[in-house]
């Protein structure tokens, strides 16, 4: 396992490490040991999506904020996160990395963060490790749409909850 820091201070890129014989692939997703951060998972959720499915981007407030680990099982999608840390210098900006089965990499995503993906392949299976349990009534969100990213030209598939979230726009004016 080797962990690469990026410019979004606790945020991490993981390359896993893949043991392969005959049988097919084994992968260690997680370890405890590695000193990438105290990360206790709490809980696990298995995404399986279709091509074009936006998932997100969500995040939990203050006390109940996730550290997330995200690994892609099979397929392939854009991860996306963005820096909701007010005290952050990297405040507002988003993280985009592309992962799938074969590039074997994970994100840890610290607090602070909301998180969300696009599956650009029919049965991507993403696994999601979150380090406290899901309170919805802690939830919050920014929509997805209106970040100022380029994306694939596809069919979007994102459901009535996630369309009716805020924009980034809006959020990061009146945080000011």
């Amino acid at each position: 396992m080797d962990i690469y820091s990026t410019k979004f201070k606790g945020l991490k890129i993981i390359k896993i490490k893949k043991f392969s014989d005959l049988r097919g692939n084994v992968i260690k997703v997680f370890n405890k040991k590695k000193k990438y951060s105290k990360f206790n998972c709490f809980e696990s959720y298995t995404s399986f999506s279709r091509k074009g499915a936006i998932r997100g981007l969500h995040g939990q407030k203050g006390l109940y904020s996730q550290e997330k680990l995200i690994y892609c099982l099979k397929g392939k999608a854009i991860d996306l996160a963005v820096d909701m840390r007010t005290n952050s210098k990297t405040y507002g900006q988003i993280f985009k990395k592309t992962i799938n089965s074969k590039n074997s990499k994970a994100i840890f995503i610290p607090k602070g963060f909301v998180h969300g993906l696009l599956a650009l392949e029919n049965e991507t299976i993403v696994i999601n490790f979150c380090s406290s349990p899901f309170y919805p009534k802690q939830e919050f969100g920014v929509n997805f749409k209106s970040l100022n990213i380029n994306l694939p030209k596809l069919k979007f598939f994102i459901s009535k909850k996630d369309k009716k979230l805020p924009n980034l726009k809006k959020i990061l004016k009146s945080s000011k």
